[in-house]
C-alpha cells in the first residue's frame, strides 16, 4: 500500500498547486491512467535501461555541464532554467523531469507490466504570471529522458568563420616589365620583390550566437608566401611586403625579406613562363560568452600569376 499512499500524496500536491479550472492537460500519448487519475506515459526510446533512476542522466540525457544548454518552453515562448528543484528540463516533453521517489512495485499498473526502465515525474514550468497549468504526470521510460540540447561554442565559432570572406593577395612584383612578345618578366638572379596590398593583410572578426551563447572568431594574417613556380619551395615573410620604389635601386633586396632570386631562366617552362602562387596565411582564434576559447585550423588564401624569367642581357622591352 506504500505506492497508494505515495500516489495520493502526489495527487493532493497537484490539486493544491493548480486551480481546478486551469488544469494542465496530459500529453496526447497518454494511454493509461491509474485508479487515482495519474497518467502513465510510455516514452519512445531506442534502448533498454535499468530498474530505477536516482540521478539526472549524462552522456545524452539530462543537463550537460560540458557545453552550454538552452532550454525553452515553447508554449510560453520563454527561456527557462535547465534545472530546478523539480528536476532537469526535457525539451521534448516540455517539463522538468525527475525520477519518481519511492516507485511502486513492478506489479503496479504504473509499470504497465514492465520490469525495466524507471518511472519519472513531469512538472510543467510556470513563470508566476501565466499559468498554463501546474499538474504534472508520471510516465515510464526505458532510459532517462534526454536533457536540453547543448550549444557548443566551438560549433558557433565555425559558423562565425563561415561568414568571413577573406581576401586573396594581390600579385605585386618587381621587376615587372613587359617583353616585346607581351610576356611580363623578371630577371635571373635579381631580387624579385613580391608583395600584396596592405588592405588585404588585416585582421578581421565575426560573431555567431544562438540561445544566448555567442562565439567570436578573430582571423589574423601571419605570413605572405610566394611559390616561385620553378620547382623551388615557397618562401615567406611576416607581413604584406613592401612595394618597390625607384629609390630602392634595381638590384636591392626587399627590406622585409619578401623577395626571391630565380637561379635560371624560364625558357624550358610551358609558354616560357613560370606560374607563381601568392598566399596569405591566416591564424584563427575564438572566444565565447561561456569562457571557452580555442583555435581553428589555419587558412591560406591564394592567387596566381605568370611571367617569364629572363637573362638580363636578353631583356628587350616595349
Amino acid at each position: 500500500m506504500s505506492w497508494l499512499r505515495a500516489g495520493l500524496v502526489g495527487l493532493l500536491l497537484v490539486a493544491a498547486l493548480a486551480p481546478a479550472s486551469d488544469a494542465w492537460a496530459a500529453p496526447a500519448e497518454c494511454q493509461q491512467y491509474t485508479a487515482h487519475g495519474i497518467c502513465v506515459v510510455t516514452a519512445a526510446t531506442n534502448s533498454q535501461g535499468g530498474g530505477t533512476a536516482n540521478t539526472p542522466p549524462t552522456n545524452g540525457g539530462g543537463p550537460t555541464t560540458t557545453t552550454t544548454a538552452v532550454c525553452t518552453d515553447t508554449r510560453l515562448g520563454v527561456t527557462v532554467s535547465c534545472s530546478s528543484a523539480a528536476g532537469w528540463w526535457s525539451q521534448a516533453k516540455q517539463c522538468y523531469v525527475s525520477p519518481l521517489e519511492n516507485p511502486p512495485a513492478f506489479s503496479s499498473p504504473m509499470w504497465g507490466g514492465r520490469t525495466d526502465g524507471a518511472l519519472y515525474y513531469c512538472t510543467p514550468f510556470t513563470n508566476g504570471v501565466s499559468f498554463p497549468g501546474t499538474n504534472g504526470y508520471t510516465f515510464w521510460s526505458a532510459t532517462p529522458p534526454a536533457g536540453p540540447a547543448a550549444i557548443d561554442p566551438a560549433v558557433l565559432a565555425q559558423q562565425a568563420l563561415n561568414t568571413v570572406v577573406l581576401p586573396s593577395p594581390s600579385a605585386g612584383r618587381y621587376p615587372s616589365g613587359t617583353l616585346t612578345d607581351g610576356r611580363p618578366f623578371t630577371v635571373v638572379n635579381a631580387h624579385t620583390w613580391f608583395w600584396t596590398d596592405a588592405d588585404a593583410y588585416r585582421p578581421t572578426s565575426a560573431r555567431a550566437d544562438a540561445g544566448g551563447v555567442w562565439a567570436e572568431v578573430t582571423v589574423t594574417p601571419t605570413a605572405l608566401t610566394f611559390s616561385p613556380g620553378d620547382g623551388a619551395p615557397a618562401v615567406s615573410c611576416s607581413g604584406p611586403g613592401t612595394a618597390w620604389q625607384p629609390a630602392a635601386g634595381v638590384w636591392s633586396p626587399s627590406p622585409n625579406g619578401c623577395d626571391y632570386r630565380y637561379p635560371r631562366s624560364s625558357l624550358g617552362e610551358p609558354d616560357g613562363k613560370v606560374t607563381a602562387v601568392y598566399g596569405i596565411q591566416w591564424s584563427i582564434a575564438w572566444t565565447s560568452s561561456t569562457g571557452a576559447t580555442g583555435t581553428l585550423p589555419q587558412i591560406t588564401t591564394t592567387s596566381t600569376t605568370q611571367f617569364a624569367v629572363v637573362e638580363a642581357q636578353t631583356v628587350v622591352t616595349r
